[in-house]
């Protein structure tokens, strides 16, 4: 062979080795990503269940929806700053924002992390969203901005799945009782 020959034949070689190396290296980053994504969807899932949280989720259910019936209540939120030790319900709308950080730059899987909590953002939101508004106009129309993203994308994805996510081709348990309680009693 002469040496031009050979020349393409290593060429061609080094192409293999670096196309190679290059499907490799995005394969794995394709693998880091998706297990940042569920250590990043681990953590949301534990912060939410942590006892302090379920308390501050507590009250933005029972107690906050009382005060919110008071005008000054809301006229406070909108002239002064509220401490979050005074106001444990911000403390679940600061969760919300953080977590709709992630969803929106993709740091966390968005259809997965619906599938588990698209209902706690959204009550959360309609619980909020009073003391957020009133917030607003003190602050600005940044504030809670990625809360609200976050509740906008749990409507649009329950809107697309009104019946839940569950696969359409896998049977529910109920219609394999019924296919076994078929066959038992005609068997």
């Amino acid at each position: 062979m002469s040496l031009e020959q050979w020349n393409t034949v290593f060429s061609a070689a080094t192409f293999i080795v670096i196309a190679t190396a290059s499907i490799a290296a995005l394969v794995q980053l394709r693998h880091m990503r998706a297990g940042n994504q569920l250590n990043m969807l681990l953590t949301i899932m534990d912060m939410w269940s942590k006892p302090d949280m379920q308390e501050h989720i507590k009250y933005m259910r029972t107690t906050l929806q009382e005060k919110i019936k008071d005008p000054t209540f809301l006229r406070d939120q909108r002239t002064s700053y509220s401490p979050r030790t005074e106001h444990p319900e911000l403390l679940v709308a600061d969760f919300w924002e953080q977590i709709g950080v992630m969803a929106k730059y993709g740091m966390v899987d968005e259809d997965a992390l619906m599938d588990i909590v698209s209902a706690q953002i959204m009550r959360a939101w309609q619980d909020l969203e009073p003391v957020v508004m009133a917030g607003r106009e003190r602050a600005g129309p940044s504030a809670f901005e990625n809360f609200e993203y976050l509740a906008v994308r749990a409507h649009q994805w329950t809107a697309r799945h009104p019946s839940g996510a569950y696969p359409p081709n896998l049977p529910r348990m109920a219609q394999i009782k019924a296919s076994r309680e078929r066959e038992t009693s005609s068997g």
